[in-house]
């Protein structure tokens, strides 16, 4: 009888244990995306969902949005017509590219459990990234426009796929949920991207940093 008995205890210990664990996580936070050789820094937000393949290994999903960023440059349009002077003309370009992405893979944890205290985590991902682009002109008012290529291209959209490495930590709260802090390193190729937003947008090798809150549901 006595024996029984243990075996009961023991079942319902290992069933309350279980329960305490986390079954899945839902957060938000900040997002910054910097890229090699290039002068653009992108700021935004993120969102995620985490959720534990065991106590050490989760499965995350993480969409972002960058704010639209506006860049304006000094650059030369061309006349229509030989017959106009001058040939070349002193503008202002004003480009505008947006940036959107949705993340994925797997994180390992270190240290700590994913839901117990302090601990390091990284893993490997596929990010998938929608950014627009389009570029209007601003030239002199005594100028006439319509003697000189200030044709407006308007927003075209480009398609990349990215794979990369992520590393972070987290921080367990007393109460319920986690801060996260997470950097992300990505090289960035092509999918469908007619105006060569690669390279002069987004750099082929980009990093992010990403700080958010983590709730857990039990």
């Amino acid at each position: 009888m006595g024996s029984k008995l243990k075996t009961v205890l023991l079942t319902l210990t290992l069933c309350c244990s279980a329960m305490v664990q986390a079954q899945y996580s839902a957060g938000f936070g900040l997002t910054s995306f910097h890229g090699a050789n290039i002068d653009i820094n992108r700021v935004g937000f993120n969102a995620f969902f985490e959720q534990p393949n065991s106590d050490i290994r989760t499965s995350y999903y993480r969409a972002t949005f960058l704010i639209p960023q506006k860049t304006e440059s000094n650059t030369q349009i061309d006349a229509l017509d030989f017959g106009t002077q001058p040939q070349k003309l002193d503008a202002r370009e004003i480009a505008k590219t947006s940036f959107f992405s949705i993340d994925g893979g797997q994180r390992v944890y270190f240290l700590n459990d994913y839901d117990i205290g302090f601990a390091l985590y990284g893993g490997f991902h596929l990010r998938g990234i929608l950014s627009s682009f389009s570029r209007e002109y601003i030239v002199p008012d005594t100028i006439a426009v319509d003697e000189y290529n200030t044709q407006a291209i308007p927003r075209q959209y480009s398609l990349l796929l990215a794979f990369g490495v992520n590393v972070g930590a987290k921080y367990q709260l007393p109460t319920r949920g986690a801060i996260n802090l997470d950097f992300t390193l990505d090289v960035v190729s092509r999918l469908y991207d007619p105006m060569t937003i690669l390279g002069q947008e987004i750099s082929p090798l980009s990093v992010s940093v990403n700080l958010a809150y983590r709730f857990d549901w039990y």
